[in-house]
């Protein structure tokens, strides 16, 4: 006797569909609630800290929205990534060397270099640096068949050693009392708050969204994607190049989360260092895949999931657990997808030794 997933013959509609996000989430809630009184705390204190933690104050709320950013950009990536069914793990490393190749312009540029000119040569530095590193678990694909769930993981930890050697070597900064950090990057290519503490870093989140979408929707590239990922026997048939499909759309993918680096670090640490990213790109994968790949949603989620990183700052304060956000985090991924599964395929108890 075992279970078998068999698909539904009626196409789940987009009502339901959000029915079952929502009952996902709620059910998320509860057990993530059972966990919290299983570890001796009280569910509802906990949940008050989080959100107030991620959503309960203005300056808790521009701090969310900051955090999004990184989360966001590197969810979008993945997420035209997946247009042409190629799963990119290596958002963080990407990340990493987007921030690494802006802080070298950063920190090469002359001081009176203007802000018109240096703060676009940091984010263009970074574009083209974490295009560039996903370009290169592209060509290992194309070249060798190397999968690219493997060499997009790999070289997250070859990214992570080199920024580490570059902090606590040749760019650590004698003033920083032994932390790893490199020396700040120039003040003109850091980029001001827009309102408030808020950075303008949304308005990038924003268009990158938009350029996501126009992909999707209206561009004949988008459409390459999305034949070559679900035909690629068509694809073929009808001219479309899986190499240069694989090239394309890898190099974008890095070029968002390289865009993600740049950005935090002219926003937020202002020079390069481990603490850049929290795990902004593993993160993302998750965020990609609530938010199903599209542009609109993607962002949202990703404000959500910032909001429960926020807040597991305010749990500690309360002397709870941070971990406690991470778990709620899992279960929201788990619940969800296990509702919107269930919508498109049922189970099935088939009785007798497989075939």
């Amino acid at each position: 006797m075992r279970l078998r997933l068999e698909p539904r013959l009626e196409t789940v509609k987009p009502l339901e569909v959000m029915a079952r996000v929502a009952i996902g989430a709620m059910l998320a809630l509860v057990l993530g609630g059972l966990v919290i009184a299983l570890s001796g705390h009280d569910p509802l204190t906990s949940y008050a800290a989080l959100i107030r933690g991620g959503f309960g104050s203005r300056a808790a709320f521009e701090g969310t929205l900051n955090k999004a950013v990184p989360i966001g950009l590197c969810a979008l990536g993945i997420a035209i990534a997946a247009r042409a069914r190629l799963v990119n793990i290596g958002a963080e490393g990407q990340l990493f060397f987007g921030a690494f190749a802006a802080t070298a312009v950063g920190l090469a540029l002359p001081e009176n270099t203007p802000s018109l000119i240096a703060l676009p040569c940091v984010i263009g530095a970074g574009i083209l640096a974490g295009a560039f590193w996903a370009a290169l678990a592209a060509i290992l694909k194309v070249a060798f068949g190397v999968n690219e769930i493997l060499s997009t993981l790999m070289l997250n930890y070859i990214c992570l050693l080199w920024v580490g050697y570059l902090v606590r070597g040749p760019w650590a900064d004698p003033l920083a009392y032994s932390f790893p950090y490199s020396p700040p990057i120039l003040d003109n290519a850091q980029m001001g708050p827009l309102l408030g503490s808020l950075n303008g870093g949304l308005l990038i989140l924003a268009a990158a969204a938009l350029f996501v979408w126009i992909v999707d929707y209206g561009t004949r590239w988008g459409y390459e994607l999305r034949v070559s990922g679900d035909a690629p026997l068509a694809a073929r048939y009808g001219g479309i190049s899986a190499a240069a499909v694989t090239l394309s759309v890898l190099c974008v993918s890095g070029a968002l989360a390289g865009l993600a680096g740049a950005v935090e670090l002219s926003t937020s640490t202002g020079r390069l260092q481990l603490g850049l990213s929290p795990g902004y790109g593993f993160m993302a994968i998750l965020v990609a895949w609530l938010g199903g790949g599209r542009a609109l949603p993607i962002v949202l989620v990703s404000i959500l999931y910032a909001g429960l990183l926020n807040g597991g700052f305010s749990l500690q304060v309360s002397r709870i657990p941070s971990s406690i956000s991470t778990i709620l985090q899992a279960l929201l991924l788990i619940m969800v997808l296990a509702g919107v599964t269930l919508g498109r395929y049922r189970i099935r108890l088939v009785r007798g030794a497989p075939a």
